[in-house]
């Protein structure tokens, strides 16, 4: 398995072969994204590219690319701790440029799952950051993704459903060295 770190210049490139493993990963249960979730997520990635401190970290296989992560640095005038239940303390919510890289996708094909690829990913993705600490959002019915995160060391913040949306997500958040 060879992994790779690239900023946004270098991820651009990459769009299509993110893209495309994306849609197979978040295809499956519990997801069951379709067509449209995954234009979306390509519009979304491309916002996200250009973020201060994009970071995207890949795993291939022979070539081809079985897993992916990526992150970026928040700003300080982000949204992402808006809605949370029970609502953290403002210590925890008052953000500042620099202070939290958010994780914002982790995914690794079936037949590469159970073979250390995503601790891999995780690993190399928050390796020498200068951030206090990261978060992500994971769906609770994600029960593989959410035990590994438990088990990377990461806690459970609370809830939220974007854009008062159907669907819940916990908020997690562990310290970075």
């Amino acid at each position: 398995m060879i992994v790779r770190t690239y900023d946004g210049c270098g991820a651009a490139a990459l769009t299509e072969k993110v893209v495309g493993l994306y849609a197979a990963v978040f295809a499956e249960p519990p997801y069951a994204e379709g067509p449209e979730d995954v234009e979306d997520f390509r519009d979304l990635l491309a916002i996200e590219i250009p973020q201060p401190g994009f970071r995207l970290v890949t795993a291939e296989v022979d070539g081809e690319l079985v897993g992916f992560a990526y992150a970026y640095s928040l700003r300080e005038a982000t949204r992402w701790w808006e809605d949370i239940t029970p609502s953290p303390a403002p210590e925890v919510t008052a953000e500042r440029d620099g202070r939290t890289f958010a994780v914002k996708e982790l995914a690794v094909a079936a037949p590469y799952r159970r073979k250390g690829i995503g601790r891999r990913l995780h690993g190399v993705l928050l390796a020498r950051r200068s951030e206090e600490r990261a978060t992500l959002t994971v769906r609770p019915d994600a029960a593989p993704a959410l035990a590994a995160y438990e088990s990377w060391n990461w806690s459970q913040l609370g809830v939220i459903r974007p854009g008062g949306g159907e669907i819940t997500y916990v908020v997690m958040v562990r310290s970075l060295p």
